[in-house]
């Protein structure tokens, strides 16, 4: 029942980024001992759990919950950055994108191909879109 981190994953429900963090973190090893299987096991079956998922998020402020809400669908944390950074950004002042991909490639250590630039776009849409709504609602 023990195997090698990567095979896990194939065959999980939780996803493979969440089991490096889980290795990266000390709480389970690769190759995945005994403990390890039984415990993901376990995880596995109230992954995704509403009964679960409710009571670790009401610990969060409403303020904190919407902005995981508002995010939780960004795989990197550098697109997060990037949302954050136009999200708040000051309504009528520019950000440039250039702005924003210099603050990336100096934080995170890479500089953008045009697959992130295109990605940094959607999240400047979608943060303008979510500035918007959010003033419309508060007329």
């Amino acid at each position: 029942m023990s195997g090698s981190l990567a095979e896990y994953a194939r065959n999980s429900k939780i996803p493979a980024r969440v089991l490096r963090f889980m290795k990266g973190q000390g709480f389970i090893h690769d190759p995945l001992d005994h403990d390890d299987c039984l415990g993901l096991g376990l995880l596995e079956k109230i992954w995704c759990r509403r009964e679960v998922l409710r009571p670790q998020i009401a610990r969060f402020s409403k303020t904190d919950r919407l902005r995981l809400i508002r995010t939780a669908d960004l795989p990197t944390r550098w697109e997060r950055y990037a949302y954050s950074r136009f999200r708040n950004h000051q309504a009528g002042k520019s950000l440039p994108m250039r702005t924003v991909i210099m603050e990336i490639e100096n934080t995170f250590g890479f500089q953008p191909d045009q697959e992130a630039v295109r990605k940094l776009h959607k999240a400047r849409n979608r943060a303008q879109v979510d500035r918007h709504r959010e003033k419309a609602l508060t007329e």
